[in-house]
Protein backbone atom coordinates (compact mmCIF):
# COMPACT_ATOMS: atom_id res chain seq x y z
CA UNK A 1 0.00 0.00 0.00
CA UNK A 2 1.66 3.26 -0.79
CA UNK A 3 0.07 5.34 1.92
CA UNK A 4 -0.07 5.18 5.59
CA UNK A 5 -3.11 6.07 6.57
CA UNK A 6 -5.31 3.62 8.36
CA UNK A 7 -7.22 1.45 7.20
CA UNK A 8 -7.79 -1.70 9.69
CA UNK A 9 -11.48 -1.03 10.88
CA UNK A 10 -12.14 -0.95 7.11
CA UNK A 11 -12.17 2.60 6.61
CA UNK A 12 -9.14 4.98 5.60
CA UNK A 13 -8.70 6.77 8.93
CA UNK A 14 -9.20 10.41 7.48
CA UNK A 15 -11.75 13.23 7.26
CA UNK A 16 -11.12 17.05 5.64
CA UNK A 17 -13.08 19.82 4.95
CA UNK A 18 -12.22 21.59 1.94
CA UNK A 19 -10.03 19.78 -1.18
CA UNK A 20 -9.43 16.13 -1.21
CA UNK A 21 -5.63 15.28 -0.24
CA UNK A 22 -3.14 14.17 -2.63
CA UNK A 23 -3.96 10.70 -1.65
CA UNK A 24 -8.06 10.94 -2.38
CA UNK A 25 -8.05 9.07 0.85
CA UNK A 26 -10.63 10.10 3.59
CA UNK A 27 -13.99 11.69 4.10
CA UNK A 28 -14.66 15.07 3.34
CA UNK A 29 -17.09 17.44 6.03
CA UNK A 30 -18.81 19.87 5.62
CA UNK A 31 -17.01 23.08 7.68
CA UNK A 32 -18.48 23.14 10.93
CA UNK A 33 -19.29 19.38 11.77
CA UNK A 34 -19.12 18.70 15.32
CA UNK A 35 -15.96 16.87 17.42
CA UNK A 36 -18.20 13.77 17.25
CA UNK A 37 -18.24 13.77 13.66
CA UNK A 38 -15.09 14.31 13.21
CA UNK A 39 -13.87 11.73 15.98
CA UNK A 40 -15.80 9.23 13.68
CA UNK A 41 -15.29 10.26 10.30
CA UNK A 42 -11.50 10.83 10.80
CA UNK A 43 -11.20 7.13 12.42
CA UNK A 44 -10.22 8.63 16.01
CA UNK A 45 -13.33 6.98 17.57
CA UNK A 46 -10.66 4.41 19.62
CA UNK A 47 -9.32 4.88 22.85
CA UNK A 48 -5.60 3.02 23.81
CA UNK A 49 -6.04 0.73 26.07
CA UNK A 50 -2.91 -1.09 28.27
CA UNK A 51 -2.23 -4.08 30.06
CA UNK A 52 0.33 -5.92 31.32
CA UNK A 53 3.02 -8.09 29.37
CA UNK A 54 2.38 -11.54 29.54
CA UNK A 55 4.60 -14.34 28.13
CA UNK A 56 4.84 -18.50 28.88
CA UNK A 57 7.61 -19.36 31.14
CA UNK A 58 8.70 -22.34 29.41
CA UNK A 59 11.86 -24.26 30.32
CA UNK A 60 13.91 -27.41 32.35
CA UNK A 61 12.41 -27.53 35.15
CA UNK A 62 9.40 -25.36 35.27
CA UNK A 63 5.72 -25.38 34.31
CA UNK A 64 4.57 -23.96 31.29
CA UNK A 65 2.51 -21.15 33.04
CA UNK A 66 1.79 -17.16 31.91
CA UNK A 67 3.47 -14.96 33.87
CA UNK A 68 3.28 -11.07 33.53
CA UNK A 69 6.76 -9.12 32.88
CA UNK A 70 7.43 -6.98 35.36
CA UNK A 71 6.99 -2.95 34.91
CA UNK A 72 5.66 -3.18 30.88
CA UNK A 73 2.13 -2.70 29.40
CA UNK A 74 0.78 -3.75 25.89
CA UNK A 75 -0.72 -0.55 24.39
CA UNK A 76 -3.49 -1.15 22.00
CA UNK A 77 -6.84 -0.30 20.14
CA UNK A 78 -9.96 -0.65 22.20
CA UNK A 79 -11.73 -1.04 18.82
CA UNK A 80 -9.65 -3.61 16.43
CA UNK A 81 -7.57 -4.43 19.98
CA UNK A 82 -4.59 -4.55 17.49
CA UNK A 83 -1.21 -3.91 19.66
CA UNK A 84 0.56 -0.68 19.25
CA UNK A 85 3.74 -0.99 21.12
CA UNK A 86 4.96 -2.13 24.63
CA UNK A 87 5.68 0.82 27.22
CA UNK A 88 6.81 1.61 30.79
CA UNK A 89 4.10 1.22 33.02
CA UNK A 90 4.43 3.83 35.24
CA UNK A 91 6.47 6.32 32.72
CA UNK A 92 4.38 6.28 29.57
CA UNK A 93 1.52 8.65 29.33
CA UNK A 94 -0.95 8.28 26.76
CA UNK A 95 -2.74 11.12 24.87
CA UNK A 96 -5.83 9.72 23.51
CA UNK A 97 -7.17 10.41 20.22
CA UNK A 98 -10.00 12.35 21.53
CA UNK A 99 -7.63 14.41 23.15
CA UNK A 100 -6.19 15.58 20.47
CA UNK A 101 -9.73 16.59 18.83
CA UNK A 102 -10.70 18.28 22.18
CA UNK A 103 -7.58 20.15 22.05
CA UNK A 104 -8.54 22.14 18.45
CA UNK A 105 -12.79 22.58 20.50
CA UNK A 106 -11.17 24.60 22.71
CA UNK A 107 -9.50 26.81 20.37
CA UNK A 108 -12.80 26.71 18.05
CA UNK A 109 -14.93 27.79 21.01
CA UNK A 110 -11.88 30.77 21.73
CA UNK A 111 -12.47 31.88 18.35
CA UNK A 112 -10.59 31.99 14.82
CA UNK A 113 -9.45 28.17 14.45
CA UNK A 114 -10.92 25.92 11.94
CA UNK A 115 -9.85 22.00 11.92
CA UNK A 116 -9.27 21.36 8.16
CA UNK A 117 -7.78 17.73 8.47
CA UNK A 118 -7.72 14.93 10.96
CA UNK A 119 -6.59 10.83 11.03
CA UNK A 120 -4.41 8.03 11.85
CA UNK A 121 -1.25 6.58 10.17
CA UNK A 122 0.26 3.38 10.62
CA UNK A 123 -2.81 1.63 12.12
CA UNK A 124 -3.40 4.00 14.87
CA UNK A 125 0.12 4.33 15.56
CA UNK A 126 0.20 7.78 15.28
CA UNK A 127 -2.69 10.67 15.10
CA UNK A 128 -2.97 14.07 14.03
CA UNK A 129 -5.17 17.46 13.77
CA UNK A 130 -3.90 20.49 11.70
CA UNK A 131 -6.53 24.39 12.17
CA UNK A 132 -6.43 26.71 10.05
CA UNK A 133 -5.54 29.69 12.32
CA UNK A 134 -6.59 32.38 9.49
CA UNK A 135 -7.17 33.32 6.29
CA UNK A 136 -3.17 34.43 5.39
CA UNK A 137 -1.76 36.82 3.43
CA UNK A 138 0.41 37.63 0.39
CA UNK A 139 4.16 37.76 1.03
CA UNK A 140 4.66 39.20 -2.59
CA UNK A 141 1.63 40.08 -5.51
CA UNK A 142 -0.54 36.91 -4.80
CA UNK A 143 1.53 34.57 -3.45
CA UNK A 144 -0.53 33.70 -0.29
CA UNK A 145 0.37 31.98 3.03
CA UNK A 146 -2.03 30.80 5.81
CA UNK A 147 -0.75 29.98 9.48
CA UNK A 148 -1.62 26.46 10.99
CA UNK A 149 -1.50 24.63 14.20
CA UNK A 150 -0.99 21.33 14.03
CA UNK A 151 -0.95 18.62 17.44
CA UNK A 152 0.64 15.05 16.69
CA UNK A 153 0.89 12.05 19.04
CA UNK A 154 2.06 8.75 18.45
CA UNK A 155 1.43 5.57 20.10
CA UNK A 156 4.53 3.70 19.48
CA UNK A 157 7.73 5.80 21.21
CA UNK A 158 8.29 7.26 17.59
CA UNK A 159 7.78 10.59 18.82
CA UNK A 160 6.22 13.24 21.35
CA UNK A 161 3.09 14.87 21.84
CA UNK A 162 3.74 18.29 19.31
CA UNK A 163 1.80 21.19 19.13
CA UNK A 164 3.34 23.66 16.47
CA UNK A 165 2.55 26.54 14.03
CA UNK A 166 3.39 25.73 10.48
CA UNK A 167 2.63 28.35 7.49
CA UNK A 168 1.74 26.41 4.36
CA UNK A 169 1.96 27.95 1.19
CA UNK A 170 -1.62 27.99 -1.06
CA UNK A 171 0.12 27.58 -4.35
CA UNK A 172 1.65 24.41 -3.79
CA UNK A 173 1.02 23.72 0.21
CA UNK A 174 4.97 23.95 1.36
CA UNK A 175 5.17 23.89 4.45
CA UNK A 176 7.73 25.54 7.25
CA UNK A 177 7.01 25.75 10.88
CA UNK A 178 6.89 29.00 12.14
CA UNK A 179 9.34 28.61 15.23
CA UNK A 180 12.54 29.57 13.61
CA UNK A 181 13.54 32.84 12.60
CA UNK A 182 12.19 34.41 16.60
CA UNK A 183 13.14 38.65 16.33
CA UNK A 184 12.82 38.76 19.98
CA UNK A 185 15.44 36.90 21.53
CA UNK A 186 12.84 34.44 23.14
CA UNK A 187 13.27 30.51 22.92
CA UNK A 188 11.31 29.48 19.84
CA UNK A 189 10.92 25.62 21.00
CA UNK A 190 9.89 24.12 24.39
CA UNK A 191 10.35 20.57 25.79
CA UNK A 192 7.76 21.03 28.58
CA UNK A 193 4.56 22.40 29.61
CA UNK A 194 5.68 25.08 31.61
CA UNK A 195 7.99 28.59 30.81
CA UNK A 196 7.37 31.58 28.11
CA UNK A 197 4.93 31.37 25.91
CA UNK A 198 6.62 29.37 22.32
CA UNK A 199 5.86 28.38 18.62
CA UNK A 200 6.16 24.86 19.16
CA UNK A 201 5.59 22.75 22.10
CA UNK A 202 6.97 18.89 22.19
CA UNK A 203 6.23 16.96 25.58
CA UNK A 204 7.65 13.69 26.03
CA UNK A 205 5.31 10.77 27.01
CA UNK A 206 7.10 10.36 30.25
CA UNK A 207 4.96 13.70 31.18
CA UNK A 208 1.56 14.34 31.26
CA UNK A 209 0.06 16.63 28.55
CA UNK A 210 -1.42 19.21 30.36
CA UNK A 211 -3.94 20.59 27.09
CA UNK A 212 -4.54 23.88 28.74
CA UNK A 213 -1.04 24.66 29.39
CA UNK A 214 -0.33 23.71 25.92
CA UNK A 215 -2.77 26.31 24.54
CA UNK A 216 -1.79 28.97 26.61
CA UNK A 217 1.92 28.51 26.21
CA UNK A 218 1.08 29.10 22.08
CA UNK A 219 -1.28 31.83 23.05
CA UNK A 220 0.43 34.31 20.85
CA UNK A 221 0.02 33.18 17.14
CA UNK A 222 -1.07 35.90 15.97
CA UNK A 223 1.52 37.74 17.44
CA UNK A 224 4.27 35.30 16.02
CA UNK A 225 2.31 34.96 12.11
CA UNK A 226 2.67 38.51 11.81
CA UNK A 227 6.62 38.57 13.15
CA UNK A 228 7.14 35.87 10.28
CA UNK A 229 5.20 37.29 7.55
CA UNK A 230 6.77 40.55 8.30
CA UNK A 231 9.91 38.66 7.48
CA UNK A 232 8.93 36.41 4.80
CA UNK A 233 8.05 39.97 3.02
CA UNK A 234 11.58 41.09 3.66
CA UNK A 235 12.88 37.89 2.25
CA UNK A 236 10.69 38.36 -1.32
CA UNK A 237 13.20 41.76 -1.59
CA UNK A 238 16.37 40.24 -0.94
CA UNK A 239 17.86 39.96 -4.74
CA UNK A 240 20.16 36.09 -4.46
CA UNK A 241 22.54 35.99 -6.68
CA UNK A 242 23.85 32.58 -8.64
CA UNK A 243 27.11 32.45 -6.35
CA UNK A 244 25.05 33.13 -3.30
CA UNK A 245 22.59 30.69 -3.83
CA UNK A 246 25.30 27.66 -4.60
CA UNK A 247 27.43 28.55 -1.41
CA UNK A 248 23.98 28.67 0.46
CA UNK A 249 22.83 25.12 -1.45
CA UNK A 250 25.93 23.39 -0.64
CA UNK A 251 26.51 24.63 2.60
CA UNK A 252 22.62 23.28 3.57
CA UNK A 253 23.43 19.84 1.95
CA UNK A 254 26.41 19.69 3.14
CA UNK A 255 25.35 20.00 7.08
CA UNK A 256 22.92 16.86 6.33
CA UNK A 257 25.30 14.73 5.00
CA UNK A 258 26.24 11.34 6.46
CA UNK A 259 30.23 10.51 4.54
CA UNK A 260 30.30 6.78 3.95
CA UNK A 261 32.77 4.67 6.44
CA UNK A 262 36.03 5.68 6.40
CA UNK A 263 35.51 7.94 3.16
CA UNK A 264 35.94 11.47 2.11
CA UNK A 265 32.71 13.67 1.74
CA UNK A 266 31.43 13.37 -1.68
CA UNK A 267 31.55 16.68 -3.51
CA UNK A 268 27.71 17.91 -2.98
CA UNK A 269 27.88 19.80 -6.14
CA UNK A 270 27.81 16.54 -7.59
CA UNK A 271 24.85 15.62 -6.37
CA UNK A 272 21.04 15.13 -7.85
CA UNK A 273 19.87 17.36 -4.96
CA UNK A 274 22.19 20.07 -5.26
CA UNK A 275 20.86 19.92 -9.15
CA UNK A 276 17.55 19.87 -8.63
CA UNK A 277 17.39 22.48 -5.76
CA UNK A 278 19.21 25.17 -8.03
CA UNK A 279 16.84 23.87 -11.00
CA UNK A 280 13.84 25.01 -8.74
CA UNK A 281 15.12 28.01 -7.79
CA UNK A 282 15.63 29.11 -11.41
CA UNK A 283 11.85 28.62 -12.19
CA UNK A 284 10.80 24.74 -11.91
CA UNK A 285 9.40 25.10 -8.43
CA UNK A 286 5.58 25.14 -7.85
CA UNK A 287 4.06 29.08 -8.27
CA UNK A 288 7.60 30.39 -9.68
CA UNK A 289 5.75 32.82 -11.34
CA UNK A 290 3.77 34.28 -7.94
CA UNK A 291 7.47 34.90 -6.31
CA UNK A 292 10.06 35.22 -8.60
CA UNK A 293 12.89 33.29 -9.18
CA UNK A 294 15.73 35.58 -7.84
CA UNK A 295 14.77 36.15 -4.11
CA UNK A 296 15.82 35.15 -0.79
CA UNK A 297 12.20 33.74 -0.72
CA UNK A 298 12.19 32.25 -4.03
CA UNK A 299 15.43 30.22 -2.27
CA UNK A 300 13.73 29.35 0.54
CA UNK A 301 10.42 28.08 -1.22
CA UNK A 302 12.79 25.89 -3.71
CA UNK A 303 13.86 24.23 -0.38
CA UNK A 304 10.62 23.62 1.12
CA UNK A 305 8.75 22.26 -2.68
CA UNK A 306 11.77 19.94 -2.75
CA UNK A 307 10.90 18.56 0.61
CA UNK A 308 7.58 18.30 0.39
CA UNK A 309 7.29 16.94 -2.94
CA UNK A 310 10.34 15.44 -4.62
CA UNK A 311 12.44 14.49 -1.50
CA UNK A 312 11.70 10.94 -0.18
CA UNK A 313 10.85 7.58 -1.20
CA UNK A 314 7.25 8.06 -0.78
CA UNK A 315 4.64 10.77 0.01
CA UNK A 316 4.41 9.00 3.07
CA UNK A 317 8.02 8.66 4.32
CA UNK A 318 8.34 12.32 2.64
CA UNK A 319 4.98 14.44 4.47
CA UNK A 320 6.30 12.51 8.14
CA UNK A 321 9.51 13.68 7.73
CA UNK A 322 8.37 17.26 6.10
CA UNK A 323 6.38 17.50 9.37
CA UNK A 324 8.42 15.93 11.98
CA UNK A 325 11.66 14.45 10.88
CA UNK A 326 15.06 15.24 8.70
CA UNK A 327 12.76 17.18 6.38
CA UNK A 328 11.68 19.65 8.77
CA UNK A 329 15.25 20.05 9.88
CA UNK A 330 16.11 20.52 6.43
CA UNK A 331 13.40 23.73 5.86
CA UNK A 332 14.70 25.44 9.26
CA UNK A 333 17.96 25.29 8.49
CA UNK A 334 16.92 27.02 4.97
CA UNK A 335 15.06 29.49 6.71
CA UNK A 336 18.07 30.56 9.28
CA UNK A 337 20.53 30.92 5.89
CA UNK A 338 18.15 32.72 4.20
CA UNK A 339 17.71 35.37 6.67
CA UNK A 340 21.58 35.54 7.47
CA UNK A 341 21.63 36.37 3.81
CA UNK A 342 19.31 39.44 4.18
CA UNK A 343 21.09 40.13 7.53
CA UNK A 344 24.32 40.62 5.44
CA UNK A 345 22.98 42.48 3.07
CA UNK A 346 20.97 45.08 5.73
CA UNK A 347 17.36 44.00 4.69
CA UNK A 348 16.79 42.36 7.86
CA UNK A 349 17.81 43.24 11.44
CA UNK A 350 19.78 40.74 13.07
CA UNK A 351 18.57 38.19 16.11
CA UNK A 352 19.69 39.38 19.44
CA UNK A 353 22.07 36.84 20.95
Amino acid sequence: MSHLIDTSTGQAAMAYVGEAPWHKLGQCLTAGADLETWRREAGLAYSVERTPVLFQRAHAGASDRIEAMEGRDVLYRSDTGAALSVVSRSGYHVVQPGDVLDFFGRLAEAGGFVLETAGALSDGKRVWGLARVNDGAPVVGHDTVRPYLLLATSYDGTMATTAKFTTIRVVCHNTLTMAAGSDTGAPSEQDATEGPVVQCVRVPHMTKFDAGAVRQQLGIVLTAWDRWLVQARLLAEVDVTEAQADRLVADLLSSVQRPPKDQPLPDVRASRSYKRLLSLFGGEQIGAELCGTRSAWALLNAVTDYVDHERGRSDDTRMTSAWFGAGEGLKLRAWDAVRELAVKVGAMPAVPA
